[in-house]
Parts: C-alpha cells; structure tokens; sequence
C-alpha cells in the first residue's frame, strides 16, 4: 500500500471518527435533557447561560439559534418551572428582562452528571503529551470553526 492510500485511508478514519463523536455527543445531550426531564433544546440554553452569563431573552435566543419571541419564550418558561432559571430586571435598564441560571437545586445535580464526563475527557487528554495536546487543540479550534462557518451559512439560508 502506497504512503498516498494510507494517508488518504487514515484522513477518511479520522473524519469517520469525528462524525461518530458528533453523533454521541448529540445523543449524550439528548440522553442528559431526557435525565433532566427537559429537552435538548432546554440544554442548548442552559449551556449558553452557563457559559456566558445572564442575558435577555433575545441575546439568549441568538446564542443558540432560536428565534426572539414565542420560541425562546417557550424555553425560559420551561426552564423556569423546571427551577433551572429565574427571570429578573436588568440592574442598567430596568425596563429589560435578564434570565439567569439557577445554579443550586436542579442544575447542580444537572451538572454533576456532566462533570463526570469532563473529569474522563480530562483524563483521556492528560495522557496526550504537551505537543499532542497543542496539534488537538489547533486541530478542535480549526474544527469547530469550520463548523461555525456552516452552522451561519445554513441559518442564513433557513
């Protein structure tokens, strides 16, 4: 077998692998909305809070791709019942409404089935040496931007 055909069949294994990543991780938060008795959609946002901090509903609705209005309305409603998130005032603008994550109750037992998949992803890089770590890092960075890029072309045309 030529030095081409192995690269060609190792680039081919490598993407493979990456899209059988991106299907579990679909399926994990899918498995954890279930666990927490919301939806995948639910997630999506208690991710964007956890992340980014409190934000309108309309900054919220953005970061995860949801139009402003019914649907991210919808969402804060379900996860406000839930006791994932509370509405609350802007301390700037008064007239604005801020939602933010409950981080105690719910959440917290939320997240401490998701930190257990991030202490094994933790050891699984730790066995990685220093320059292994630096080639994933640039390699997930350029990943992840090329998937940005068609995540705004296919919302563009949506």
């Amino acid at each position: 077998m030529s030095a081409v055909s192995t690269s060609q069949d190792d680039t081919k294994a490598l993407y493979k692998e990456l899209r059988v990543g991106a299907s579990l991780a679909v399926r994990f938060h899918s498995a954890l909305a279930a666990y927490a008795g919301i939806n995948i959609t639910d997630i999506t946002c208690l991710g964007a809070l956890d992340k980014n901090g409190p934000m309108s509903p309309g900054e919220l609705a953005g970061h995860v791709g949801l139009s402003r209005g019914g649907a991210i309305t919808a969402v804060i409603d379900r996860l406000e019942r839930a006791g994932f998130v509370r509405r609350g005032r802007d301390a700037t603008d008064r007239r604005k409404v801020v939602v933010e994550l409950v981080r105690d109750g719910a959440y917290a037992r939320l997240t401490a089935t998701f930190d257990a998949l991030g202490h094994s992803y933790i050891e699984t890089i730790e066995q990685y040496s220093e320059e292994e770590r630096d080639l994933l890092l640039e390699f997930n960075r350029r990943v992840n931007a090329r998937l940005q890029e068609r995540i705004g072309e296919l919302q563009e045309r949506a």
